[in-house]
């Protein structure tokens, strides 16, 4: 990978700032191309600032359909739930206007929500964008090196959407729920938010095709930008 793909931002708000911009003009793009369109967002500390700019933003929202790249197998009450994270940042303002499609829902297993959450994604596709973080460990989403479902979850000709993660070691510490690989690359375009220099060295050297993060960036069905700061 060339590491003049990695464009690199000199401050975090320049960086949220861009990303928010990148996002909102994609989704505006697929919206006019397609009348309709889907937004896979990422969880995490790090977008938050992004989907609080995106809240405020002008854009054709009620044509969009917000879905999430993975969850935790938990409510959208928790903490650590990224649903509960989109709705306190995101889905409010101009951006309340837009649709939800969840990933978890209660009183089912795990197996049964991913299976459950299929139709919604498939309603959100093909996306406009979709927004990822990567771990230093190189995984996307919650596709994980060592899980026993990263190679289904990699597979691009696979046919499934959603898959459930069991919780592994080192990781995940709890159950998800993850879209493949083959679901986030059915979309206009892919964001990678990166801060922090061991992040970046990962993505500007050769990558490891072991690592999972390779799949997105060596795949060629979706374009992929990665936006950087310390």
């Amino acid at each position: 990978m060339n590491p003049s793909r990695i464009e690199v931002f000199g401050s975090r708000d320049a960086l949220y700032d861009a990303a928010a911009s990148v996002i909102v003009s994609a989704l505006t793009t697929a919206v006019a191309t397609h009348g309709q369109t889907g937004f896979a967002a990422t969880g995490g500390t790090t977008p938050a600032p992004v989907y609080d700019r995106l809240a405020r933003m002008t854009a054709p929202w009620d044509r969009v359909t917000v879905t999430l790249t993975d969850e935790r197998w938990t409510p959208p009450s928790h903490a650590a739930s990224n649903e509960g994270l989109v709705r306190r940042h995101l889905l409010s303002n101009q951006a309340g206007k837009a649709q939800f499609a969840p990933l978890y829902f209660k009183d089912i297993s795990l197996d049964q929500s991913a299976a459950r959450a299929e139709a919604g994604v498939a309603s959100a596709s093909p996306f406009g964008v979709v927004l990822l973080g990567v771990g230093g460990d190189g995984h996307f989403a919650s596709l994980f090196p060592g899980s026993p479902v990263l190679a289904e979850g990699l597979d691009a000709a696979s046919a499934r959407l959603v898959l459930a993660v069991p919780a592994g070691s080192p990781a995940p510490d709890m159950p998800r729920l993850s879209l493949t690989l083959a679901a986030l690359t059915n979309s206009d375009l892919i964001v990678l938010l990166v801060t922090g220099e061991a992040k970046k060295t990962l993505l500007e050297g050769p990558v490891d095709p072991a690592l999972p993060i390779a799949a997105i960036l060596n795949q060629d069905r979706a374009p992929v930008r990665i936006l950087w700061a310390e």
